[in-house]
């Protein structure tokens, strides 16, 4: 059995504040929520081998600040960068690791989650909040026993989302 997480980026700058799409950063509150991400894994007892990121600046900010704390091998993938859950799931299933977290963009990283809930048939309170709004520096894990989306034999592990404040 593997481990699917899928995280979103943490909170970043508005887009009139940078060049690009691709080059909007983080704000003080994403780098904050992207370590405390890293932390709620790590108390929830995940331990990534591998992170396949977008290659947006906000991706990469995200895995800097939240997975100092693992020793994990980091592939960045400009095929993540606001690609649609069938995409983020064929990346899953083309890594060998055991434990992969994926760092992406809404809606793909949010749809992607809300399907796994919905086919683990799993009306928990926490599965119930990840399907259907999947915020900033969110991620939700999965036992994964199967290589087909629509035969994933999933079941929603752990999960855990900032707490809200205010933006800066």
């Amino acid at each position: 059995m593997r481990t699917l997480i899928l995280m979103r980026h943490a909170k970043a700058v508005r887009a009139h504040e940078a060049d690009s799409d691709e080059a909007r950063g983080l704000t003080g509150r994403g780098r904050r929520d992207a370590a405390a991400a890293g932390e709620a894994m790590r108390a929830a007892g995940l331990k990534p081998a591998l992170a396949l990121v977008s290659t947006s600046e906000r991706t990469r900010q995200t895995v800097e600040h939240g997975f100092k704390i693992f020793s994990l091998e980091t592939d960045f993938d400009d095929a993540l960068y606001h690609a649609a859950p069938e995409g983020i799931w064929d990346a899953f299933v083309a890594s060998d690791a055991e434990s992969v977290v994926i760092v992406g963009h809404n809606p793909g990283i949010g749809e992607l989650a809300s399907m796994l809930v919905h086919q683990a048939h799993d009306g928990s309170k926490l599965a119930r909040e990840f399907s259907g709004h999947f915020p900033t520096a969110a991620f939700a894990a999965f036992e994964i026993k199967g290589e087909l989306m629509r035969a994933a034999g999933p079941r929603l592990i752990a999960a855990w989302k900032p707490a809200r404040e205010r933006d800066d």
